[in-house]
């Protein structure tokens, strides 16, 4: 069987953004255990956001051609696949018309962060909240992918961000001990917020292009446990890299899980924080 995908109407020449995107959010590899070879994988929690990141592309060829050095690329990234579960993904990956996938990677879970670093990826993508957050701390750029029905619009690319450790400067960082992290806690976090800089500036970039009106991607900023002063330094943060979000939620300690609710974001941003003790509940849905 030729694993070849059909090749994407859009030209990637290099520049683009590229994103790992775990093939367990966009199939449902649990059922390979009882369907037969043969049969396309049902679509995962994930599928829409694949959808959404190709009407962003779509949008952005629409105003200008000169616009190729901005697109998404989305390489599919397996991790401990038999060699039945990655046929049953190129299939997959055919059988649903227009899903615009031209790479494939399959790594083991030891060599996973070595696979991103290699293939020079610039954001991990995963509903796997310890596979995202062990990339983070080895200085990849890494993000949650949200559980979302698949009924969830495909046509807007929604993207949500944790302004708690974005409104803070590196070195008032420092009051986070308070908090009871330690100190491998706040270089983590330093360098996650570093690696967030890119994507931002790519985001923003995007938005000034669309404009405000019928734009296909939707940004919003949340402070979990931070105060409105922290809330407010984040947006600034966010400005002065170029990005004007839609929407912002200052929860000072509430639990976000109304809120993720509400907006259904394809990706969250937590800079890794859904795997701490004593944050997590609060940024569980």
């Amino acid at each position: 069987m030729d694993p070849k995908v059909t090749s994407a109407q859009i030209e990637k020449d290099g520049s683009a953004l590229v994103m790992a995107v775990s093939c367990h959010g966009v199939f449902d590899l649990d059922s390979c255990n009882v369907q037969p070879d043969s049969c396309a994988l049902p679509k995962g929690a994930a599928f829409a956001f694949i959808k959404a990141v190709q009407t962003v592309n779509h949008r952005l060829l629409g105003l200008s051609e000169k616009n190729k050095t901005l697109l998404f690329e989305v390489v599919l990234l397996g991790k401990d696949c038999e060699e039945h579960i990655k046929l049953n993904i190129f299939d997959s990956a055919k059988h649903y018309a227009g899903l615009e996938i031209d790479k494939f990677y399959f790594c083991s879970s030891d060599n996973l962060i070595g696979t991103l670093q290699a293939n020079h990826i610039n954001l991990f993508l995963s509903p796997d909240k310890d596979d995202v957050y062990s990339v983070l701390k080895a200085g990849v750029p890494a993000a949650l992918l949200y559980q979302q029905a698949e009924q969830q619009a495909i046509n807007r690319l929604k993207v949500l961000f944790s302004g708690d450790l974005i409104g803070l400067s590196a070195d008032s960082m420092v009051c986070l001990k308070d908090r009871g992290f330690t100190d491998v806690h706040i270089q983590n976090f330093k360098a996650a917020k570093e690696c967030l800089r890119e994507f931002v500036v790519r985001i923003g970039e995007m938005k000034r292009m669309f404009g405000h009106e019928g734009s296909p991607l939707h940004t919003s900023l949340m402070t979990v446990w931070g105060s409105r002063d922290v809330c407010a330094s984040a947006l600034k943060k966010l400005r002065g890299w170029g990005l004007d979000v839609d929407e912002a939620f200052c929860l000072a300690g509430a639990t976000c899980g109304p809120i993720l609710a509400l907006l259904q974001p394809h990706i969250v941003w937590d800079n890794g924080l859904h795997n701490l003790k004593g944050v997590a509940p609060l940024m569980s849905s």
